[in-house]
């Protein structure tokens, strides 16, 4: 996590890591200490005060199979995790406290893509949720994968999308790959429409407004993903 907020393996330069590590310290950010199979009930307790002392108001469950452990297989174990994200989804709304967690996935053959039902247990998790995003991950037979950061569901206003990722090893930080920058220019059609068309690329052109193509929409606002979230 240092390594992303820094954006840059700090080992290659160790006299800025001290400077870097304080401007960590100063970052709201806290950890709970719970590791491997945890009581809910716990893990609920510690969020709320959390919330009440740290005024936190964005906690991160990593991962929800590692919390539940395996004392649930003799049981029914879609019920135990039913149980534990209207939990969540309580917590969240009675704290007005953004909870994001994480969920494997169920094993799916290499040609298909992940889809909401590929969520693991029952459709709760998925209904208790105001969004849903899946870290797509297409392996190909004659190169690197694609991966891309899929919105499946959205609450809010409804508007799905995905975002191409591409990971910097230098920063271990994924974000969304650089795009060739074309040229445009205005002329107009025969109705006087102004409309821009890929310049010729000679030299001279002067710099280009921001209009954008006619069909083509502006790429979305992507969040920083180098620094940690709270």
């Amino acid at each position: 996590m240092l390594t992303q907020f820094a954006v840059g393996r700090l080992e290659e330069q160790l006299d800025k890591y001290e400077e870097w590590a304080d401007r960590f310290e100063d970052l709201p950010l806290y950890f709970m200490t719970f590791h491997g199979q945890q009581s809910i009930r716990s893990v609920i307790d510690t969020m709320q005060h959390a919330v009440y002392v740290y005024d936190v108001c964005h906690v991160v469950i990593d991962n929800l199979q590692f919390m539940m452990g395996h004392e649930q297989l003799s049981t029914d174990r879609i019920a135990a995790q039913d149980y534990i994200v209207g939990a969540f989804r309580k917590f969240a709304t009675d704290n007005s406290c953004h909870v994001t967690l994480v969920i494997h996935p169920r094993k799916e053959d290499d040609d298909k893509e992940l889809q909401t039902a590929s969520i693991f247990g029952s459709a709760k998790a998925s209904q208790e949720a105001d969004n849903v995003l899946i870290l797509q991950d297409r392996k190909l037979v004659t190169g690197p994968g694609k991966r891309y950061l899929q919105v499946s569901k959205n609450r809010f206003d409804g508007d799905v999308g995905v975002f191409p990722l591409e990971f910097n090893k230098n920063s271990l930080t994924f974000s969304i790959p650089p795009k060739s920058k074309a040229r445009l220019k205005k002329i107009k059609d025969d109705n006087g429409l102004v409309v821009k068309k890929p310049s010729s690329g000679k030299k001279g052109t002067g710099p280009q407004n921001s209009e954008t193509c006619l069909g083509q929409e502006p790429n979305p606002h992507q969040p920083d993903t180098s620094k940690p979230s709270r």
